[in-house]
């Protein structure tokens, strides 16, 4: 008769590899930033220096506030927008038509977005540039101004996405049940009663998907900031992500970089914990 224990052992090299790829790094990540580390001398204990330069630092701290900026404007645009939309074209024909054209940002990857709209929006030779001295008005420092660059990338980020999160809406209202509505309908709702207080609370469970996934991504954003003007002018428009990059592999600060790291993987970590106990709470 066949050991109960035996299946377990098909686990062990998938294990083996989590441990490798993935625990061990993390572990020496975290080791590192209480560590002062050039890659050249030896590392040197320093305790939370690193952490708490992190907090502290008015670059970092300005890259925290970036960052949560981007989550902030992930949640409101590129999910919020993207659910009205969705109710708009739910009942609409043609409706294929409109997923597949606000679908297509979503194929490119984010460097590319980067690329696409930093050449539009450049303040020589870019396409709005020419579209506003076409009309007779002075053309819009986007990205060398630091009180609107992160939020344009933040709408760079947003038309990427917002097919993505728009189909994924439209799937869910195709799946809430008809009766409900109806039923609301008859008992005399408007509109937004129906929506607020049957469709939306029906579409809970894939508006958690959307919501956890467009937060971690925005938590880790490197690629548009970085593409576009890498985290400036100065350190202006900086995320989390890209300090980490800076300190560690411009500056040669591992420790600091690790510390900063760990911090960007508590966040993430905190957002998939609060996802995964309200999916638990949904199943109850």
């Amino acid at each position: 008769m066949m050991n109960r224990d035996n299946p377990y052992l098909f686990l062990l090299l998938a294990v083996a590899l989590v441990f490798l790829a993935e625990i061990v790094p993390a572990i020496y990540t975290g080791y590192l930033g209480f560590m002062e580390w050039d890659l050249i001398n030896p590392p040197k204990w320093i305790g939370l220096a690193n952490y708490i330069q992190v907090f502290s630092n008015p670059d970092l701290l300005h890259a925290l506030k970036n960052t949560v900026l981007w989550v902030l404007g992930t949640l409101i645009f590129s999910v919020g927008l993207s659910l009205c939309i969705a109710v708009l074209l739910n009942n609409i024909q043609f409706k294929w038509l409109f997923k597949a054209i606000f679908f297509i940002p979503s194929t490119l990857s984010p460097t590319v977005a980067g690329v696409i709209w930093k050449r539009v929006l450049a303040s020589e030779k870019g396409a709005v540039e020419a579209i506003l001295v076409t009309l007779g008005l002075a053309p819009i420092q986007f990205f060398t101004n630091p009180k609107i660059n992160t939020y344009v990338m933040i709408a760079v980020w947003t038309w990427q996405y917002f097919g993505l999160n728009l189909i994924l809406f439209l799937v869910g209202l195709e799946t809430v049940p008809s009766e409900p509505v109806e039923a609301a309908r008859i008992d005399g709702a408007n509109a937004w009663q129906v929506f607020y207080h049957v469709t939306l609370p029906l579409l809970r469970p894939i508006t958690l998907v959307v919501v956890a996934n467009a937060a971690i991504n925005s938590v880790r954003m490197f690629d548009i900031p970085w593409v576009m003007i890498q985290g400036g002018p100065g350190r202006a428009s900086e995320t989390l992500a890209i300090s980490l990059y800076r300190e560690s592999f411009l500056l040669f600060k591992m420790g600091l970089g690790s510390a900063i790291a760990v911090v960007i993987s508590l966040l993430t970590l905190i957002l998939t914990a609060r996802y995964l106990l309200a999916i638990r709470e949904e199943r109850r």
